[in-house]
């Protein structure tokens, strides 16, 4: 990663070094899960090379929120990284895609198993120019199956999953979960495989191709759902705020007319939460006792516990359920999440700075290190912005270059100027 794309203040900046410092990435991945996935690798330390059409990622244009062709949702998903502007269906343009897999680490492509074998950028293939290459592929839904070869996203995967069937009101129709949640899962399970398989290679010498698809994704988010409807057979179906398997776990109202939540994850907290309702009602109820009944009596109970709490405003509820030491929480929408003083605490925010168009926020990576300054290493590149210096670091001449850009082979469309 070049200095003028790198945050001063980085532990690469000060000359340590990074978890996945070394590491070679050509990413051909775009929209969101590989693009965010990759990013978050580039915060560990990997040097990202994003490899984008001439016209670059098609989510560069999802919105025009900073100018046209520079939208805040890529600005959101491929910090961390460079971008080459290559045209891979050109021969030559191949040719030097391969030249920048001979040495790297890792591969990353988001393309259907047709496309990809169409491209000659399969596993065989690539694993023939480099055997030491990790080879990841994303796809929405697998490599085989009867969907392998149709197009594929986030809401295909949330609905086909039955992430949206247990999602949205009682009685209500499906909901969409409000975060594009089978992009950004697949993405995690990206970093994830990745650095098993950079682990893998360590042991072996030899390179492997891991696959991650939205839906498989999705259908993980189930692991505590789809064993317990194995052996009940009892559907899950949509609970609103609340839980399907844990009572009281939902929102309530105060009387003021704002939500809290309350959540008892076991029988201790409902304990400790009885005390603080006998001045208002008795809930010492042997069909309350075990979170088994409570569920069994869902309805009774948070019917019951609605009408205490609709007694007085939800600050008056949150504070005596903190005292009490039950878990409870005020609910914000996202504007409030960011400016919440454990957010702020955690550092989950981080700022980067853009030559162009200022500052702007990001979340920052989860993964900390005690003595790694991980995290977001540079602002989302523009088209091409390294096209040149990524091809002179694999060898490319001044005239080999020049003669590509010639030819529209490749493309330098932005250059890091002040607005």
């Amino acid at each position: 990663m070049t200095s003028h794309s790198v945050p001063t203040g980085t532990a690469e900046a000060a000359g340590a070094l990074l978890p996945l410092s070394g590491v070679k990435i050509v990413d051909l991945s775009q929209i969101g899960a590989g693009p965010y996935g990759t990013s978050m690798l580039g915060d560990l330390g990997a040097d990202v090379i994003k490899v984008e059409p001439l016209q670059g990622d098609s989510f560069r244009y999802v919105d025009n929120a900073y100018d046209h062709g520079e939208s805040a949702y890529f600005f959101g998903v491929n910090r961390s990284k460079r971008s080459m502007a290559l045209d891979l269906k050109d021969p030559e343009g191949y040719k030097v895609l391969v030249r920048l897999i001979e040495d790297a680490d890792v591969f990353v492509v988001a393309f259907r198993p047709d496309a990809v074998k169409r491209m000659g950028l399969d596993f065989e293939t690539l694993s023939k120019v480099n055997d030491r290459l990790i080879y990841a592929s994303v796809t929405a839904f697998g490599e085989t199956g009867p969907r392998a070869h149709q197009p594929g996203m986030d809401i295909l995967a949330q609905a086909l999953s039955g992430m949206m069937g247990v999602t949205g009101e009682i009685g209500g129709g499906p909901v969409k979960v409000g975060v594009p949640i089978a992009d950004f899962v697949g993405s995690f399970f990206l970093g994830f495989g990745v650095c098993a398989a950079l682990r893998q290679r360590d042991q072996t010498g030899r390179g492997d191709k891991i696959t991650i698809n939205l839906l498989d994704g999705q259908i993980a988010a189930f692991a505590n759902y789809i064993t317990a409807y194995d052996k009940t057979g009892v559907p899950f179906r949509p609970q609103g705020g609340g839980h399907p398997q844990l009572v009281p776990y939902q929102p309530f109202l105060g009387s003021d007319g704002k939500h809290f939540i309350l959540a008892c994850l076991n029988d201790r907290f409902w304990k400790v939460l009885l005390p603080l309702l006998a001045e208002f009602e008795d809930f010492d109820d042997p069909r309350f006792a075990s979170n088994s009944g409570r569920v069994e009596h869902r309805d009774e109970l948070c019917g019951r516990l609605q009408a205490v709490f609709d007694s007085r405003p939800a600050a008056y509820w949150l504070q005596r359920l903190e005292e009490a030491g039950v878990p409870c929480s005020a609910i914000h929408r996202m504007e409030d999440a960011m400016e919440d003083p454990q957010v702020l605490a955690n550092g989950s925010i981080a700022e980067l700075e853009h030559p162009r168009f200022g500052t702007y926020k990001v979340p920052n990576n989860p993964i900390r290190f005690e003595r790694a300054a991980t995290g977001p290493r540079g602002y989302s590149p523009g088209l091409g912005e390294h096209t040149h210096e990524i091809l002179a670091a694999a060898g490319f001449s001044t005239e080999e270059i020049q003669g590509l850009r010639d030819r529209g082979i490749v493309n330098q469309t932005f250059v890091p100027s002040a607005v």
